[in-house]
């Protein structure tokens, strides 16, 4: 047979069909194929095998003729082909267990010495494997699994490719990047909002933000850029870590509890009473609150001023302040420093919570806070004097209220706890006779929890009592 005929490239998983080629190459049990990119003549086939790890090729006329074939295999260092297998007069050429590197087939017509076509093949081994089983070590404070893969992520495959009109050599690098998805069994954060699961992104990972907190099984599958997938797991891997959580809430007016975050506000009025909840931390039997003092009342700033400590997940926390008054059921004027810390006492995992605080406004009293007329007549609407609502004093401790009617009599009188002040209700002493409509006149003054005075001019004026 005489003349010039073309080469087509077949692999395990497509084959390039070229309408003028009469001669095929294929790639026997590769797991990936690929056509690179064209040069100024005909394109190379990239052929990956897993395993075995090896590579097989197969050479062969299109119509089954005799031919000659020369497998090449080129030398990196010299950039050159040198001839490596070679067979004659058959019509199928085979040609196995090819380490990784670059090679060529010369086809020719069998006896005759004249070349149908050269293309080359590129065998490129897949030795991406992970070592062993997943490997992993847990504390309190971590867990740590290690899924080595071998050769690391991002080798690169350099592709050398021969341009035969210009007998220029061009590099194509291929890097065998990996992807990494961990899986596990169950909820490791036992239905927990807002943790941090960017460790599921890698081979290698440490799981503390924070630590596992319930049994689970580990999976990984890793995938490098030729499709090759490799699959691992743990056995199940008991959690040990704790994790402290607490939620704060406040007394309403009302004398109602809700969730507040206004411990850590500085409108806070005081008393400001808090009671303190921990049900929602995992894996403690002890848990230890501490309470710090301000400045103000305290010797020094963050003096340890209440602990508590209980065995019982559920049991909510009344802190009682000291003060120089007396224990008090609330916090006065200043900021305050609290902490959680929590403990399994069989493992001996322990953690702790930041400091949060409790910030709790000054005290303010202004005269336009005090009405100037109110109407007791029994229909609901401004029936006790009382300080405008809106405008009440902050942070109040004390107060002393006095009124007297025209002639300087002394109608009504309270002195004591700002709380439990309850307003006039219009008789005499709030349990005499009525008070007649008139012109009343009044003295307020009063002193803060930051012990502030109020006692001026201002808080004295006169009030208008209507009934009709």
């Amino acid at each position: 047979m005489t003349g010039l005929h073309k080469l087509l490239i077949t692999t395990s998983l497509f084959v390039v069909l070229q309408t003028y080629s009469f001669a095929q190459v294929t790639a026997i049990g590769a797991d990936y194929s690929k056509q690179t990119s064209f040069l100024r003549g005909k394109p190379d086939m990239i052929h990956v095998f897993f395993s075995p790890l090896t590579g097989n090729l197969e050479a062969k006329h299109h119509s089954n003729e005799n031919s000659d074939f020369i497998w090449e295999k080129l030398d990196v260092g010299t950039q050159t082909f040198s001839t490596v297998h070679s067979e004659t007069g058959i019509s199928v050429s085979s040609f196995g267990n090819l380490s990784d590197g670059g090679y060529r087939v010369v086809v020719d017509s069998a006896g005759e010495g004249v070349s149908i076509d050269t293309f080359a093949v590129w065998v490129i081994i897949d030795t991406f494997n992970l070592v062993g089983e997943i490997k992993y070590s847990s504390t309190c404070e971590w867990l740590d699994l290690d899924a080595t893969v071998r050769p690391s992520a991002n080798v690169p495959y350099r592709i050398r490719q021969f341009e035969s009109q210009s007998s220029t050599f061009y590099d194509t690098i291929i890097y065998n990047k990996l992807t990494t998805d961990w899986t596990t069994s169950v909820d490791i954060y036992d239905g927990l909002p807002d943790i941090d699961d960017s460790w599921k992104k890698w081979n290698k990972t440490t799981i503390d933000g924070p630590a596992p907190l319930v049994d689970a099984v580990y999976s990984v599958t890793i995938k490098d850029v030729f499709g090759k997938t490799l699959t691992a797991s743990t056995p199940l891997i008991p959690a040990i870590a704790v994790y402290p959580a607490f939620t704060v809430e406040a007394r309403d007016e009302n004398e109602n509890w809700a969730a507040t975050s206004g411990y850590a506000s500085e409108s806070n009025d005081a008393l400001f009473r808090v009671r303190f909840k921990h049900n929602d931390s995992r894996h403690a039997d002890k848990y230890i609150w501490k309470g710090y003092g301000d400045s103000r009342f305290a010797e020094t700033r963050n003096l340890l001023i209440w602990s508590q400590t209980t065995t019982d997940l559920s049991e909510t926390i009344y802190p009682v302040v000291p003060h120089h008054t007396g224990n008090l059921d609330g916090y006065p004027t200043g900021k305050y420093g609290f902490q959680l810390i929590i403990e399994n006492t069989l493992t001996g995992c322990r953690d702790s919570t930041l400091m949060s605080y409790i910030n709790v406004a000054g005290s303010s009293f202004q005269y336009k806070s005090i009405p100037n007329a109110f109407t007791p007549n029994g229909d609901g609407q401004n029936d006790i004097f009382r300080f405008i609502k809106g405008q009440e004093p902050k942070s109040m401790r004390t107060i002393k209220i006095q009124i007297f009617d025209r002639g300087g009599s002394k109608v009504y009188s309270y002195s004591g706890s700002y709380e439990k002040w309850k307003g006039w209700n219009g008789k005499v002493n709030n349990d005499g006779t009525e008070c007649s409509s008139g012109v009343y006149y009044y003295v307020v003054s009063g002193t803060g929890w930051d012990d502030a005075s109020y006692d001026g001019k201002e808080y004295r004026s006169f009030l208008h009592l209507f009934r009709d």
